[in-house]
């Protein structure tokens, strides 16, 4: 079985608190992989670990084969990583073509700083076109293209989440982590941003998704690790999680189970 990801002991501590303890999984190859649990279980801090924004107390991150233990966010980016996050972070008084155009930093070795790279003078003219013509050829991809030179503090909310994702999609991830893409959205919205991780899913991008949405989780999921108070209590297929009487207590419920059983 080939992974694109695997955890060994990953343990995150604030002070007295243990935030992650002694988490390691395995994560395949053409899957989306599901990390879910209660509020404050961790799931966000393992994500900062992954990819780089918080360092690990102890534990290893293998990314496709190599150990990207301690890397900066940005390597790791360029490595094949990309993220996406539950308080969107993109830049409202720019178009959505531009802020797709940022996330093609991970193309450009020679920079840290996408938005010197964008702007500065001395940038070479064939630079700025080839950036340009693949955020165009994302934002058809992803089906905003119409949006392109609309200021991205103007649309709604679900076709920011995503310019976001399209963002991520610049760096030409070989996996991208989902940081509860479904927020917020309203039952169309969540459908259309859905049908766009299929897509890129079905075009090779593999996904870590953290959602509270069961109805997306359970849709979508290859394999599903629960966390809870920082540590896993399961591990499996949809099927098996939403029966497993340990993760119906901690975090499903039994209302669940019920609703699951109509």
């Amino acid at each position: 079985m080939e992974t694109i990801l695997e955890l060994r002991g990953l343990t995150k501590r604030f002070g007295n608190l243990t935030a992650v303890n002694d988490l390691s999984l395995t994560m395949r190859k053409r899957s989306i992989h599901a990390l879910i649990g209660p509020n404050g279980s961790g799931k966000t801090t393992t994500v900062g670990m992954i990819n780089g924004t918080l360092p690990y107390s102890v534990g290893n991150v293998m990314f496709d084969g190599e150990d990207i233990t301690g890397m900066k966010n940005h390597t790791i980016a360029r490595k094949g990583v990309g993220r996406t996050f539950q308080n969107i972070k993109l830049f409202a008084t720019m178009t959505v073509l531009e802020n797709i155009m940022v996330g093609g930093h991970t193309l450009n070795p020679r920079s840290t700083n996408i938005v010197q790279y964008l702007f500065r003078v001395n940038n070479s003219l064939r630079e700025e076109t080839v950036l340009k013509e693949k955020a165009e050829a994302v934002l058809e991809f992803i089906g905003l293209k119409e949006y392109a030179n609309r200021e991205v503090g103007s649309l709604a909310y679900g076709l920011r989440k995503i310019t976001e994702f399209g963002r991520a999609l610049m760096g030409e991830p070989k996996l991208i982590l989902l940081d509860e893409p479904a927020a917020g959205l309203n039952p169309s919205e969540r459908v259309a941003l859905i049908d766009t991780f299929i897509k890129a899913y079905e075009r090779g991008t593999d996904f870590f998704l953290i959602e509270h949405n069961m109805d997306v989780v359970m849709n979508i999921s290859t394999v599903i690790t629960v966390l809870n108070f920082g540590t896993k209590i399961a591990e499996g297929t949809p099927k098996e999680i939403q029966t497993n009487p340990e993760v119906i207590s901690a975090y499903l419920g039994r209302r669940y189970l019920k609703e699951v059983a109509r």
